[in-house]
């Protein structure tokens, strides 16, 4: 391809992978979207193989406008970027997106003149950081790398092009035509790959710099205005039947991360990631009773400390979770029960009495933060006990009961009527409503009038809310006091990246019963439902991907200070340990030195007796080497040489020529013996087989060297072999 033909494409594959970030963020109106894309592929026209046609000129023609036109062109570009900034978007940075697509469409369909090419390179340039702006998917990384190996093609050639037009621009015509070295030559292969191996330096240094530069927190137009996930049964107030909405939702809300955990958590483990609890059941809802909140302030660790100090885990392992969050429209957080501490990079967080976490404002953007969860079990002594007795503000506080019929607590005491503690009828309730109703979505598009009632007498089916609900209020008619709590199942488990993805449709309700000693405990009376079936291959391939985005939102996007600190850290640990291996090999070779040295100090003072014993040990290794190598120069090579594959090549066409006179050779006769039978059989051909044979003999046994003269008359020898068979034909 010609350099100008080259450049004008690479031109125009670097606008278009700006262009293409912009496109896929969603953010360009349709019409700017066609004309650009118009635009593009006008620009491809100059080295189209009909550029030369009639329709092309006139096209052409409409395009060559004057100076004058094309100023009055972008004065109306500016001209409506003013009115779209201050009355259409009223926001810089889709206005300012608008303008450079005008702007590429003007270059794109004049690009002649030097400094055309250049506007358009920045132009491309600034529509790349605008998508940066508005995007942190992982498909950015891929137009990343097209705009930065576009970039140095497009640099390289613009360079070479500039250099031609000045030499053409300082020589006369005529020695330019007479010398075509002059002249702009087509591109080399050698010159395809030297610019691919700029380009993959270019990324490696990029890389490196993106990695080292200090990272100094939000840039100015970063306002990530991707829509927030709607999530439901996080607020103030919960009715029941809102979580059944999204329970068929795909849309993913979090990844976490057990770094401590190489396999997935067991079913025994029961681990729930808890997000809002609530206290108060009206008959239709949730809600959370008036109810003071704490601002949890950051230590010098920069952890968030939920627990009081007092708090003891002694025999039990805590649950490290890195948590990858999506825009929700929720101030909640989530983890798993029950959160100790937390780190991440927000200044502030606030902590309720029902154990929920949540943020001062609902975050704009994906964020990453760090739990650290401690489960509580029933202490054995409260399993047994016959009595529980409750401090009266949690029995005021979790005892509330509604108007509920006289059955709800009729059915609780049969239920629980041979479960001797309280313990054993909390678990009887629990074991009532997994094994006596069935899970369901469809339950109807009707608001019952008691929806705890319904679902316990009537319809009998229902979903997370719904059992949740009915056990909160049978255990509470029990005088046990008990809450309910909204969160997330653990989801997916994806054993490529080690992680869990949940999703809308994990959104779940389960109970917290309070235990005097032990603290609130878990109980879930939702009965698990399977799985729907799915293509092995497509999940597989959906996990890879999902695995590779969270790299990228973990290492990229929400790459911070504090991680190159970390990442310095590490590497100076790293350090230290390389650097200790290295004086403990050191510290062997020295103790091996002094070894030796005194082995040698030992054997000079017994030389007179080691000497004799040595001589002849030496005499004997040196026979066996003569012995081996004697007999490897007489055995034939397992691997021929080059000048011994070229006699068996000669050989072969020898015994090529003679099988067409119908003389073939038996596989147990020696090339000697067969010559022999040749030249008894055929005196014309003894002439040429004889020295043929020989030379086969002494090049591929005696491995004789090949010379090229020898090589001229074998194939004499064969050229006369084969006019021999000729006229024995004719």
């Amino acid at each position: 391809m010609k350099p100008n033909h080259a450049l004008q494409l690479s031109s125009t594959v670097l606008a278009a992978s700006g262009f293409t970030a912009l496109a896929l963020t969603g953010e360009l109106p349709v019409a700017l979207l066609l004309a650009g894309a118009a635009a593009l592929l006008a620009s491809l026209t100059p080295i189209a193989p009909w550029k030369d046609s009639d329709e092309s000129a006139s096209a052409g023609a409409l395009l060559r406008l004057s100076r004058p036109i094309w100023n009055i062109l972008l004065v109306m570009a500016l001209a409506g970027f003013l009115v779209d900034w201050w009355w259409v978007s009223m926001d810089l940075l889709p206005a300012g997106i608008h303008f450079l697509i005008l702007l590429m469409i003007i270059k794109l369909v004049r690009l002649q003149e030097r400094k055309d090419f250049l506007h358009l390179y920045a132009i491309s340039l600034l529509q790349l950081l605008s998508a940066a702006a508005l995007t942190t998917e992982l498909w950015y990384a891929a137009v990343f790398v097209v705009f930065l190996l576009a970039t140095i093609w497009t640099l390289l050639l613009y360079h070479l092009r500039n250099e031609a037009e000045d030499l053409a621009a300082a020589l006369p015509a005529s020695e330019i035509a007479a010398d075509p070295v002059h002249g702009p030559g087509p591109l080399t292969s050698r010159f395809f790959w030297t610019t691919n191996r700029i380009a993959v330096g270019a990324f490696c240094l990029t890389l490196a710099i993106f990695f080292l530069t200090p990272r100094i927190g939000t840039g100015f137009f970063n306002k990530h205005r991707g829509e927030q996930i709607r999530t439901t049964g996080f607020s103030e107030q919960v009715d029941l039947g809102t979580m059944g909405a999204i329970k068929l939702d795909q849309t993913v809300v979090m990844r976490v991360e057990l770094p401590e955990r190489s396999e997935p958590l067991s079913a025994a483990e029961r681990v729930y990631f808890r997000g809002a609890a609530f206290d108060v059941y009206n008959g239709r809802s949730w809600i959370k009773s008036p109810a003071s909140r704490r601002l949890v302030g950051r230590t010098a660790d920069g952890l968030f400390k939920i627990a009081p100090e007092q708090t003891s885990h002694e025999g039990q392992a805590g649950l490290r979770q890195d948590i990858l969050i999506e825009a929700l429209d929720t101030t909640t957080l989530f983890g798993a029960s029950f959160i100790q501490s937390i780190k991440g990079a927000f200044d502030f967080l606030r902590a309720d009495e029902l154990g929920a976490l949540s943020l001062p404002y609902i975050p704009m953007t994906r964020f990453h933060y760090t739990a650290w969860s401690f489960p509580v079990q029933v202490r054995d002594e409260e399993r047994t006990a016959q009595t529980v007795s409750y401090p009266q503000e949690i029995a005021d506080q979790y005892l509330q009961l509604p108007d509920l019929s006289p059955r709800v607590d009729v059915l609780t005491r049969q239920v629980t009527a041979q479960a001797p503690t309280p313990y054993e009828r909390i678990v009887a309730v629990e074991g009532h409503l997994r094994s006596a109703y069935q899970y369901s979505l469809d339950v109807g598009t009707a608001a019952p009038v008691n929806p705890v009632e319904e679902f316990l007498f009537t319809r009998k089916t229902g979903y997370c809310e719904h059992y949740a609900t009915a056990m909160v209020m049978m255990v509470r008619t029990l005088g046990i006091p008990a809450r309910l709590v909204t969160g997330f199942l653990p989801g997916e488990w994806n054993g490529f990246g080690r992680y869990y993805t949940i999703r809308q449709r994990d959104a779940h309700a389960w109970v917290e019963v309070y235990f005097p000693r032990s603290g609130w405990v878990t109980f879930d009376p939702t009965p698990s439902v399977p799985a729907a079936a799915s293509s092995q291959l497509w999940v597989g391939a959906g996990r890879v991907i999902d695995s590779i985005r969270l790299k990228w939102d973990r290492f990229i996007i929400q790459y911070s200070l504090r991680d190159q600190i970390k990442m310095a850290q590490g590497m100076r640990e790293q350090g230290e340990k390389v650097r200790g291996r290295a004086l403990g090999l050191v510290s062997t070779f020295h103790r091996w030195a002094a070894s030796l040295q005194s082995w040698l100090r030992h054997l000079t003072l017994s030389s007179e007796k080691l000497l004799p014993v040595g001589l002849a040990g030496g005499l004997l290794l040196l026979l066996l080497v003569i012995a081996w190598t004697w007999s490897q120069r007489r055995r034939p090579s397992m691997f021929p040489t080059l000048r011994q594959a070229t006699a068996v090549r000669l050989y072969s066409r020898m015994l090529q020529l003679l099988a067409t006179r119908g003389i073939v050779k038996a596989p147990g006769a020696t090339a000697i013996e067969f010559a022999g039978l040749v030249t008894r059989d055929w005196a014309d051909a003894g002439r040429y087989v004889a020295p043929l044979t020989d030379l086969y003999c002494r090049v591929r046994f005696g491995q004789a060297p090949l010379s090229p003269e020898e090589l001229q008359q074998a194939e004499a020898l064969l050229c006369g072999l084969r006019n021999a068979g000729s006229q024995g034909n004719s």
